[in-house]
């Protein structure tokens, strides 16, 4: 199957399946943008700066984690003119940031599973069709 994360939930399904998610990763087709990689280093400087709830050692070993496991996927550059225009009519259509519209553009492009936590863009994802799932959702079968 195919799966396209966004980045708070590849975070989350790292937190909630730990090392079987590499697994899921390797066995299924799945993708995330361009940009995940800064949200998840945006996301893990805040625990560890602004939040405090972890040490600079343990953000930077769950970014080389997080960095092993985007290596395994296949990464979406939806920065060409064509997938740009989709995604602002998607957007203004909707009502959707162009973040959101982005994450809903190419998972349709893909014909791929949305996997996001985020529960205005699981709405938004339904009025068009797109399947989703939580990163506590995700099939992986526990030994």
């Amino acid at each position: 199957m195919r799966y396209l994360f966004d980045a708070s939930a590849l975070l989350n399904s790292v937190r909630i399946h730990g090392d079987a998610i590499v697994d899921f990763i390797e066995k299924n087709e799945c993708y995330a943008l361009t940009f995940t990689r800064y949200e998840i280093g945006n996301a893990l400087w805040k625990e560890a700066y602004l939040m405090k709830r972890i040490e600079a050692d343990q953000a930077l070993k769950a970014l080389n984690f997080m960095s092993s496991l985007l290596s395994l996927m296949s990464i979406i550059d939806a920065s060409n003119r064509e997938h740009e225009a989709s995604i602002l009519l998607l957007a203004t259509r909707m009502g959707l940031t162009y973040y959101d519209a982005s994450y809903l553009t190419t998972a349709e492009k893909l014909k791929a599973n949305l996997i996001t936590d985020d529960d205005a863009l699981i709405k938004a994802s339904m009025r068009i069709g797109i399947k989703t799932l939580r990163s506590r959702d995700i099939p992986i079968k526990s030994n």
